[in-house]
């Protein structure tokens, strides 16, 4: 479309050529800049702009979409919060959107939706490793781009983490954000968000690309969140060849679901196994656009036998804008009893498939009859109890990741295949030059998000070494990855702080006449960063540091922080404290060596969150870094690997002979004098956060694997044993991201432990 005469002709440099749409949250323009590079410029309409809440889950979206890169996504490459009117440029994507595509032209054939799938899986890893998940995966939020898919629209993106004061505020009690059809149940019932639902809107995208339609149809957003909560997906007219990859990814258990890891894996082996059929194809190019009509929306809490949707004005994009259709925004219905009769509103005619806003262009094309409740229930059983054995075995294999790739390829091809090379599956074996190798076959575990990349590397390593073996690890979140350990969709749980009282129990389901055991892995540094121009290095000590995050100094070049650095000229900028408001073990290290060093100062207990300091932002733990780079005067703490590059790191005047900084040696140093408190086989550590060795960083979190010391699963024990005991002894790989070793005494206690467990 073209500029209208009320339009910008410039934004941010920008040259606008013309209108790809618009909708509730503003108009999205083409645009080029100075060397003529095409971009999508998202300009947000003025009544949202004005409002405080808006504006800062707007700087979410910028601070989410710009930790995200990679070949499946439409980068950020350049944006302006702070302006009268907030505007993000990402690059220009041509292409029509999955939903687009399937309403003109029809379903996807399979060997398209695995090429779809490789793409897809690819961004929400990408999603994923940043400690983010995207909350509103759907088919138009998905751009079919000549070279792959682009998966769009960070604008509800959220911290794995949790969000805190800062991001629950955009919300309201009972209220879940995202599209109906391609919600998880967990979001339905608690309006819980995790990597796991993500992996269920996928399933559900692919559904809707194979056959037109999704797993879940029920009209109404009430009857839709019935189906997904209480009913098996409809997959009737899904190609058996999808269903290995699909039908794990709709479990109703988030814990049941195959991590992204898993996930590739399988596309990996299906798309190699075709050599080259199942190339990716370019789009055909979709009818043109007409001009775009308003959305429809999906008014929060509408009770049953209300009046349909009603229009609002804006629209979504036409085919190639970045930025798809707004979230709906839907009251969450308390779940109904197993055996009640049909959902409210699944009877009548069905308005668009997306339950979501959608341009009324296409309304009438999606509008079909609905084949009704009822109907359902009674037609999909028989298909469904026809494939019930294989479709257990399938999930039960995609669950182990790796491993459960080779037992569905063995459940295809009766029996064919097998785990490649590598040390025998009888017992361990010792490389001339490596780790003793258990037998071949997936180590799977789950857990804390921060020892994400460490565990990467150590799986890279050993893999190398062992190659009959496959190590998958899936950022969960400590709670959660000892919730999959409890249920045995784990191997072992990693957490960043020593296990609540509440998560021993949970972990303990898994070990019958033991208990769980805490086995350390490594140690993570936390950083305190400032955005300080013009000063390099910067010393603090306890008091100072305390002061400062609790408001009671608020400029740089105060005399008490000159004191701490003498000599050095400092500037009279406001100091602008990063408050992480969610719950972090990150926030519990730092706030546990401030209680402990000087809990005078500090006057608080220890705590897992932190609230806003003078006005100060505050922001979800894995956004600190991001906040601060874009803050002056900022100053917050983070783990200090790749999240601190670009900041000046503080050095601490811990009371030893010089100043220490933050490092993995110095992490490693710390730990030498930690305490362990735990009994048997168990090793957990209380860090000496008043140490006053030489070199020694005293805030650290150190990352644990969690096992039973009795009762764990022989065969997977006998995996998991040489890995781990490879990680201790082989710490250096992943102290170039910013992960220390442990010390060469506590290793040796480690190995002895893990000699112990049965």
């Amino acid at each position: 479309m073209t500029l209208r005469d009320g339009d910008p002709r410039t934004i941010g440099g920008y040259r606008l050529e013309g209108r790809l749409g618009e909708g509730g949250m503003g108009v999205v323009y083409r645009a080029r800049s100075l060397s003529g590079r095409q971009v999508a410029v998202k300009v947000i309409q003025p009544g949202l702009a004005g409002d405080p809440a808006f504006r800062q889950r707007f700087r979410r979206e910028v601070a989410a979409a710009r930790q995200v890169s990679g070949a499946f996504t439409a980068p950020v490459v350049d944006a302006d919060v702070d302006a009268e009117a907030p505007w993000l440029a990402t690059l220009f994507v041509a292409g029509p959107s999955l939903a687009q595509r399937v309403r003109h032209q029809g379903p996807l054939p399979t060997a398209e939706v695995w090429v779809l799938a490789a793409g897809l899986v690819e961004a929400l890893r990408d999603i994923h490793r940043v400690g983010l998940v995207h909350r509103d995966l759907k088919p138009g939020n998905v751009l079919l781009a000549e070279d792959g898919p682009r998966v769009i629209d960070f604008g509800i993106a959220r911290a794995v983490a949790g969000a805190g004061a800062g991001a629950t505020a955009l919300t309201r009690t009972g209220v879940a954000i995202g599209t109906p059809p391609f919600m998880a149940p967990e979001q339905f019932r608690r309006g819980d968000v995790g990597p796991a639902a993500d992996v269920f809107a996928l399933g559900s995208v692919l559904v809707h690309a194979a056959t037109g339609r999704g797993p879940f149809e029920g009209g109404h957003p009430d009857a839709v969140g019935f189906l997904v909560v209480h009913e098996p997906p409809d997959l009737t007219d899904l190609s058996p060849e999808l269903l290995p990859l699909v039908e794990p990814c709709l479990a109703k258990d988030p814990a049941d679901r195959p991590a992204v890891a898993g996930l590739l894996a399988l596309v990996e082996a299906k798309l190699s196994a075709a050599d080259g059929a199942y190339a990716p194809r370019t789009p055909t190019a979709v009818a043109p656009a007409a001009p775009v009509a308003p959305d429809r929306v999906v008014v929060p809490g509408p009770a049953a036998g209300a009046a349909p949707p009603v229009p609002a004005a804006g629209g979504s994009p036409a085919p190639g804008g970045v930025f798809g259709p707004p979230p709906t925004v839907t009251a969450v219905p308390p779940p109904l009893p197993a055996g009640a009769g049909a959902p409210p509103g699944s009877g009548g005619p069905e308005p668009a498939q997306d339950a979501g806003p959608v341009d009324r262009q296409g309304d009438a094309e999606q509008v079909r009859e609905d084949v009704g409740w009822s109907r359902r229930e009674a037609d999909a059983p028989p298909r469904r109890r026809r494939r019930t054995r294989v479709v257990v075995a399938v999930a039960a294999a995609l669950a182990l990741g790796a491993g459960g790739i080779t037992a569905w390829q063995q459940l295809r091809d009766d029996g064919e295949g097998g785990h490649g090379s590598g040390a025998a599956s009888g017992g361990p074996s010792s490389g001339p030059n490596g780790p003793a190798c258990g037998p071949a076959g997936a180590v799977n575990a789950a857990g804390a998000g921060s020892f994400k990349v460490a565990m990467d590397h150590w799986a890279a390593g050993y893999q190398e070494a062992c190659p009959g073996s496959r190590t998958t690890y899936v950022p969960a979140g400590s709670g959660a990855g000892i919730q999959q350990f409890g249920a045995g969709s784990a191997d072992f749980a990693v957490v960043d702080r020593t296990l609540t009282a509440a998560q021993a129990e949970a972990a303990a389901a898994r070990c019958p006449g033991g208990k769980p055991v805490q086995l350390p892995l490594g140690v993570l540094p936390v950083a305190v960063v400032v955005n300080l121009p013009g000063v390099d290095s910067l010393t603090l000590d306890p008091p100072t540091l305390a002061r400062i995050f609790r408001g009671q100094l608020t400029r740089w070049n105060d005399p008490e922080i000159a004191a701490v650095n003498p000599g050095r000229l400092l500037p009279d900028t406001a100091i602008r404290v990063v408050s992480p408001t969610d719950e972090s073990s990150t926030t519990l290290t730092f706030t546990q060596y401030l209680s402990k060093v000087v809990p005078t100062g500090w006057g608080s207990v220890p705590q897992s969150s932190l609230a806003a300091v003078n006005g100060g932002p505050g922001v979800a733990s894995a956004l600190v870094a991001q906040a601060v780079k874009q803050t002056t005067g900022s100053v917050s703490f983070t783990w200090s690997g790749g999240e601190a590059t670009g900041l000046t790191t503080v050095r601490l005047a811990t009371g030893a002979p010089e100043p220490v900084g933050v490092g993995t040696d110095s992490a490693t140093k710390a730990l030498t004098t930690a305490r362990i408190t735990g009994t048997g086989a168990d090793l957990a550590l209380e860090p000496d956060f008043t140490t006053k060795a030489a070199g020694a960083y005293p805030i650290v979190q150190i990352g644990y694997a969690v096992l039973c010391d009795r009762g764990n699963d022989g065969a997977a024990l006998a995996r998991t044993r040489p890995f781990l005991g490879s990680v201790v002894a082989e710490g250096d790989g992943a102290v170039q991201s910013g992960y220390g070793k442990l010390p060469p005494a506590l290793a040796e206690k480690v190995r002895g432990s893990l000699a112990t467990l049965g």
